[in-house]
């Protein structure tokens, strides 16, 4: 079944990092149920990092105020001790459906990877640092001074035309400040990736075609790094936004290259290559589909005599 071909910068990562990766996500998972449950397991950081985003996401969408010191303490403690306890329970009971949705899954557990008491206490260490540098970060102070009036989006799935490609992206959170300036806030728990920057200039671009201001310079970026605390924030111009186009046009054409068919975006497996990386493939969610395990002699086909 052909789908639309679109591009974001998950799937440029994914595809800048394996091509056959790129394929098993963005093609075979979408009518391969098996392959979809692969593709949705969580590996220790990401599940750190999307606790930390459905929790803020939650708290920006119910509250307009900032919660009390107690009640910080309150919702921090009830991320550390239900949710998080609760999806560790769900994936060690094993891959499976909850009400007709996939249950959460750690990599880990899947492919039965140790997980040691440091490694937990890690994840849990992310988790409450994040989301108490976030309740005292000048940047939720700012959002909540100006209202929710002047919020513009948060954490939305939009699209938009470059190049004749649909982009897809997810904002963490925008508002206009008291200068009217727009501010793109995207939250981290994680250190520098390779491909922020140019992800915060792909929502500048955006902004800039939805109209939310004149000209590119009436945009600010910023990147919060929750879990050290560090937060960058950086100014926009006209130049930033031609080289964003430029580089989504350049990454979206070199996807549609090993297709056989991009007007229908139809492609085979075999033309999206293999890495050779034993370290990256090791942490692979795919890692069973390139090296499927050696068939136990006792489970083999019994031999046939002539």
């Amino acid at each position: 079944m052909a789908h639309e071909f679109s591009w974001s910068v998950s799937r440029h990562d994914t595809f800048s990092s394996c091509a056959r990766k790129y394929f098993y996500s963005y093609y075979v998972s979408q009518d391969d149920p098996e392959v979809q449950r692969l593709k949705k397991l969580s590996a220790l950081p990401l599940w750190a990092g999307s606790v930390v985003h459905e929790t803020i996401e939650n708290l920006l969408k119910t509250r307009d105020t900032l919660p009390s010191e107690t009640e910080q303490q309150a919702i921090v403690h009830a991320t550390v001790h239900e949710r998080l306890l609760s999806d560790w329970r769900a994936s060690e009971s094993g891959p499976g459906s909850d009400e007709g949705e996939l249950r959460f899954r750690l990599f880990e557990h899947e492919y039965r990877t140790p997980v040691e008491p440091e490694d937990k206490k890690i994840v849990v260490g992310t988790v409450m640092r994040s989301l108490r540098n976030f309740f005292n970060s000048p940047v939720l102070e700012e959002a909540l001074a100006v209202g929710r009036s002047q919020w513009l989006t948060i954490e939305d799935l939009v699209s938009f035309d470059v190049g004749g490609v649909p982009v897809f992206l997810r904002m963490d959170l925008a508002f206009r400040d008291r200068a009217g300036r727009v501010v793109i806030v995207d939250w981290k728990t994680g250190g520098e990736g390779r491909f922020n920057e140019i992800q915060l200039a792909g929502y500048a671009l955006y902004a800039a075609h939805q109209g939310w201001v004149a000209n590119a310079e009436e945009i600010e970026t910023e990147l919060a790094y929750l879990a050290i605390p560090r937060y960058v924030r950086r100014s926009v111009d006209s130049r930033k936004l031609e080289h964003a186009r430029a580089f989504i046009e350049k990454s979206a054409g070199r996807m549609k290259a090993l297709l056989i068919d991009p007007l229908i975006n139809a492609g085979r497996l075999e033309d999206f290559a293999m890495i050779d990386r034993p370290q990256v493939c090791r942490r692979c969610n795919y890692r069973r589909l390139c090296f499927p395990p050696p068939v136990p002699v006792d489970e083999q086909p019994a031999a046939v005599a002539l």
